[in-house]
Order: C-alpha cells, then structure tokens, then sequence
C-alpha cells in the first residue's frame, strides 16, 4: 500500500491512499461472494450461476462500490499506523479512482494548545458585600410564603394575583397562549410581555377584553420588538395576599424555627452571605478562565468546532420546556434553517472549546490529579449530606463509570481553584513575575481515573526567567 501526505492548515492532514492490486482483487472476490447471492437468474439457484453472468447482472461498478466498502477502513486505519497519526474525528474521504484504487482522507488532528505566561496573571477580584435591602427582600419573600391568598369583589392593582386565561401575540405571531393561569401583578412577573400589566391592572372577576399595545423597538426580543402586540384576557378570580406580621411570632415558624426576628435575619444574611460568595466565585472562575484564553494559543480543526456545536445544541434541546432558557431559545429561532440555528450558537461553541482545550492545557502543566483519596473524601461528603440515603449515594457511585465521572467533576473542581489562587494574587493585580509556557500536540482530554489517579494528556513544560 502506498501512501502519501500533504499538511493542511487548521490542524488537518491529507493522505493519499494506494491499495495493492492483490488486496484490492481480494476485496472485490469478498464483495462478489456477499452481493451474488442476492442476485436471480433464471435457470440457477441464488447465487450459483457464473461468476460474469451475475457481474453482468450487477454491474463491474457495483462490485467495485462493495469492495471499497471492505478495503477502505482497514487502509485507512493501516496509514495512520504507518505515519503515527492520532485523528481528533472521522475523516472526509474521496475517492479518486476505482482501478487502481486510491482514495484520500482528509484527517482532523489533535489541536496545539499554547498556555504562556500564565503565572503572572492577574484578575482583579471584586468584594462580595451583603446589604440590609438583600435580607428585608427575603424576609419579604418569607413573609409572603407564609401569608394567605384570597379571593376579592374589587379592581386588580398592582401586587394582586390572577387566574384565567391568556394569549398574546406580537404582529401574527402567537407568543403565549394559556387556558388555566395564575401570575401576579408585578413587573419583575411580567416583564417578558411589554405593556401587559397595564392591560390586567384594573380588571375584575369575570372581565374579558383584547387590547393592543406597541411593544419598545428596543426590545431584547427581536420577534416583539416594535411590534403590535394583542393581548386576551379573561379574568376568572381577582386574589389579594394578606401577609403576617414580620415579627418574632412568624420567626418561630420558619424552619427548625428561631426565638426572635432578630435571629432570623442573622441566620437570613449569613445564607444570603454565602450564596452571594458561591455565585462570585462562579463568576469569578469563568473571568478567569477566559483571561487564560485571551493570552492562550490555540489551533483546532474545523470539526472540533462542528461537534461542539453539536452538543451545545443537544445540551440545549434537554432543556426543561418549562424553562424560560428553552421557551427563549425556541422563539429565537423559529423560521430558521438548521444552518441558521448552527450559526447562530457559532460564537458561544467555540468560547466553550477554547475554554475545554486551554484548561485542560493548564491542568497538564500544573500537573493537576485525582488522587483515589480525593473520590473517597467526596463520598464521604456527599454521604454525611444525604442523612438516611448515605448508602443510597455510596452504591450510586460503586461503579467505575460513577466514579470516573465523580473524578472528572474533581479534577475541574481543583484545576478551577488553581487558576484563582494564581490570578487572584495581589488582589489580582498584575506583577512581573515568573512565567510559564505549556505547549502539547497531545489531546485535550478530559481527566479520567486510571491507577488511582486522574489521567491526563503528556505535555511538555517550559518555565522562563
């Protein structure tokens, strides 16, 4: 077999495919032998008449079509051994001709990923402060969770909850249709339907009316910006919350209850405190991730991107209904052609595979693992937090599969919070300070266990003065 290689750019390579005519004439009898059977000639049984009478019958072309079936992924594979090739994805392959047989395929590399300097950036890191306004909302929230709802003979105002039926409509195009609901008057409610809670405010049980209103050309939406909007509404109830008193009665109900108010609003802050700092390092690890793509070199194949728009909208399609994410997603792109939604989720596919490949170019060069006693702390974690289900948990995770995936939520888990100690240094202001430079030609893959550890892709480390 002879085969040649020409480099292409954006991490491919194109290889040229000659197969012997001894193994070619092998695959052809192969194809022969399975294709004969299903052809009939009058005065034979299935498969029996003379090898040029059913070649005749099928013609040499479909022959040859069967046999590059046969031969062509077992030369294919044969080349990348014989050339030392890793492909990331499946090849395009073309043929050039049928005798002799040569092919080629175009293979998709592994990417080149180039994390330099890293360890002298910097993020700056923004305090979380927790002000009396976040703890009076939630006491709110309490309160109104704890008040009643009854029905009233009056107007609707702001505040009031309604039930019955709704439907909207920007220009013809439905934009919410519901038999049996309940909302309330507020503008955080309804927001997403522009000059609503005008309409509803004033109504009363057993009210029905169409009203149009003009939707702001400056609408995030672009199926309801500037557009005519019509909303029908009949109003079955009218209910007004009445809500207890905020006090250290309503304190003693809340939870495992507390003795006053007071205690409740520490309890409150501390919670909110901590959500508050939970959220902040979120944010503060995608700033800092994205700050190590800025500075990264990365090469890719095209397919790579392909596929991770692949999954982007595959994660997108499992989205709950109910979710306002996927209800958003769906009216963004109704009437558009599969290659316009593909289009559309370009630009955040490929943050997210920069993302993947950079980090895990860093975890390579800090030389980040899963140790077998990092998963066994976890469980006991998750355990000690699941109370009666503690053994639930541990045989969830008895499998090999449940504890690669539980090590591969650690090893982003401990490679996220070595990126943040490094680019929150000083207060994440820049120094000049030791750099480090980590290039490898070696996949991007996510860590798996392997002899107790995490496994990572090889690289080779630099370090600079």
């Amino acid at each position: 077999m002879k085969v040649t290689t020409e480099e292409l750019p954006e991490r491919q390579i194109k290889l040229q495919i000659e197969v012997d005519d001894e193994r070619h004439n092998q695959a052809i009898e192969t194809a022969y032998k399975k294709l004969a059977p299903q052809v009939q000639i009058p005065g034979f049984r299935a498969g029996k008449a003379p090898r040029p009478l059913i070649e005749k019958q099928l013609g040499r072309h479909r022959l040859l079509d069967e046999a590059m079936d046969i031969v062509v992924p077992d030369a294919y594979r044969q080349a990348l051994e014989e050339k030392d090739i890793t492909p990331v994805a499946q090849p395009s392959v073309e043929l050039i001709s049928h005798e002799p047989l040569v092919f080629t395929a175009t293979v998709p590399l592994q990417p080149v990923v180039e994390v330099k300097g890293y360890q002298s950036l910097r993020v700056p890191r923004d305090e979380v402060k927790i002000d009396d306004k976040q703890v009076d909302e939630a006491l709110e929230d309490l309160q109104r969770r704890n008040g009643v709802i009854e029905p009233v003979s009056r107007k609707a105002k702001k505040g009031d909850v309604i039930s019955g039926s709704v439907s909207a409509k920007a220009g013809d195009m439905s934009i919410f249709s519901a038999d049996d609901i309940e909302f309330r008057i507020t503008e955080e409610a309804l927001q997403s339907l522009p000059g609503f809670i005008d309409v509803v405010v004033g109504l009363k049980k057993g009210d029905e009316i169409t009203k149009t209103v003009e939707a702001p050309a400056d609408h995030s939406d672009e199926n309801i910006a500037g557009k005519t909007m019509t909303y029908v509404v009949k109003v079955a109830e009218v209910k007004e919350e009445k809500l207890p008193p905020l006090d250290d009665d309503l304190a003693k109900t809340i939870g495992d209850g507390y003795e006053t108010l007071l205690a409740l609003r520490a309890k409150i802050r501390e919670d909110i405190e901590k959500s508050e700092q939970e959220a902040a390092l979120r944010t503060y690890e995608t700033q800092a991730v994205d700050a190590l793509v800025e500075q990264a070199s990365v090469d890719y194949a095209p397919q790579m991107l392909e596929h991770e728009i692949d999954h982007l909208l595959q994660d997108q399609a499992n989205l709950d209904p109910r979710d306002p994410r996927a209800q958003m997603i769906y009216l963004q792109r109704m009437n558009k052609s599969e290659e316009e939604v593909r289009e559309s989720v370009r630009e955040e596919a490929l943050l997210r595979l920069k993302r993947s490949l950079v980090l895990s170019e860093f975890a390579t060069a800090e030389n980040i693992t899963v140790e077998d006693s990092d998963i066994e702390a976890e469980l006991e974690t998750m355990a000690g937090a699941a109370g009666e289900q503690a053994d639930l948990i541990r045989q969830l995770f008895g499998t090999e599969e449940a504890r690669d995936s539980l090590a591969r939520t650690l090893h982003t888990r401990k490679t996220l919070a070595r990126l943040v100690e490094i680019t929150s240094q000083d207060g994440g202001k820049a120094t000049a300070k030791k750099k480090a430079r980590a290039t490898t030609k070696k996949p991007a893959a996510k860590p798996r266990k392997a002899s107790g550890k995490a496994a990572v892709s090889e690289t080779e480390t630099q370090e600079k003065e």
